[in-house]
């Protein structure tokens, strides 16, 4: 299923525009069809980011209705595989307006869409009540993502969160726990001066080497934790109905010449058969033809001793008689 991505934050900075340029850079990289929109108007670091690099990170002022009127409309015209929005901070009450004015869940479902929100911890209380009023109107409407950002654990942990009920609440939800990783921050404040995200901080961009070896660093440790959430946001493409019948087509494919080869193997088989029945025919007609020519040859031989025994007796009845006759005119003379 496709997804709606809102990261959202308390009062106060969270690293939530952080963790959103980290998503679209790994959703760009990765080739995902991808909308990207800034709604934080006031502070739009976000917006001012992409500029340079092309990305399509458009301005929206979400809870506007005007503006959101626009964010509905480019959804179902463009139908990306995730829409990425940073929203402003401390504007809960504002947003789930919105929510409820459009029907967000709704639409989304009619859309192919499922809702996930991303919070960014800091240490403080503000945070966590923000995300506990955002359950509590939401329940399991949407997929819940929760982000410790490591640049701010100095050693205290997130103890608050840790032992809060909504982080309970969250989890019997199937929410997911993620890590930020910590970026030095010269080498942060360059990316924000530059303007680039993550991904062009380059040699070639005019960043020295060492702090593009600390971006990569960065990148190669968040994102196996981006992989445990990939699917609340949208890192695992879904599957589109043109690949399901392809699918489809290849196998049905594969089972016609399957098919194909067992009724040629048939075939085959039979003619061999029908092959060896033709050849034992035509083997056992030669032996009968051989019986045959035996038998008459035997009865030939017969009918020549026959003929050469009575031919025989003949000659011998003659010499008798003419030994009688020769005996007989002996007495005479005498």
């Amino acid at each position: 299923m496709k997804r709606i991505v809102m990261i959202l934050g308390g009062k106060g900075g969270t690293g939530k525009t952080a963790f959103t340029r980290l998503l679209l850079d790994v959703l760009h990289t990765n080739n995902i069809h991808y909308l990207g929109y800034d709604a934080d108007t006031e502070n739009p670091e976000l917006f001012e980011y992409y500029q340079n690099f092309g990305s399509g990170v458009q301005l929206l002022n979400f809870i506007e209705v005007a503006e959101a009127k626009r964010f509905f409309t480019e959804i179902k015209a463009d139908s990306p595989d995730v829409v990425v929005v940073d929203m402003p901070g401390a504007s809960g009450n504002k947003t789930r307006e919105i929510i409820n004015k459009f029907g967000l869940f709704k639409i989304a479902g009619d859309l192919g869409y499922r809702v996930s929100l991303v919070t960014v911890l800091n240490l403080g209380y503000s945070v966590i009540t923000s995300l506990k009023a955002m359950l509590e109107f939401c329940g399991n409407q949407a997929d819940y993502v929760v982000v410790k950002n490591l640049c701010w654990d100095k050693g205290l942990g997130f103890q608050r969160w840790d032992n809060s009920k909504t982080r309970v609440a969250i989890s019997e939800l199937n929410g997911i726990e993620i890590e930020l990783p910590e970026l030095e921050y010269s080498t942060f404040d360059m990316l924000i001066e530059k303007g680039l995200p993550f991904s062009a901080a380059t040699e070639e961009n005019g960043f020295p080497f060492g702090d593009y070896l600390l971006v990569s660093g960065f990148l190669d440790q968040a994102k196996p934790e981006l992989e445990k959430a990939a699917v609340y946001l949208g890192l695992h493409q879904p599957v589109t109905n043109q690949a399901v019948v392809s699918q489809s087509l290849s196998a049905s494919a594969a089972d016609i010449n399957k098919s194909t080869d067992n009724n040629k193997s048939a075939v085959s088989q039979s003619l061999s058969v029908d092959n060896g029945k033709s050849v034992v025919s035509q083997s056992s007609a030669a032996d009968i033809n051989k019986s045959a020519v035996s038998q008459s040859s035997s009865a030939e031989v017969n009918q020549a001793v026959s003929s050469t025994s009575r031919s025989a007796s003949t000659a011998n009845k003659s010499e008798v008689t003419e030994t009688k006759a020769r005996r007989g005119r002996k007495k005479a003379d005498e």
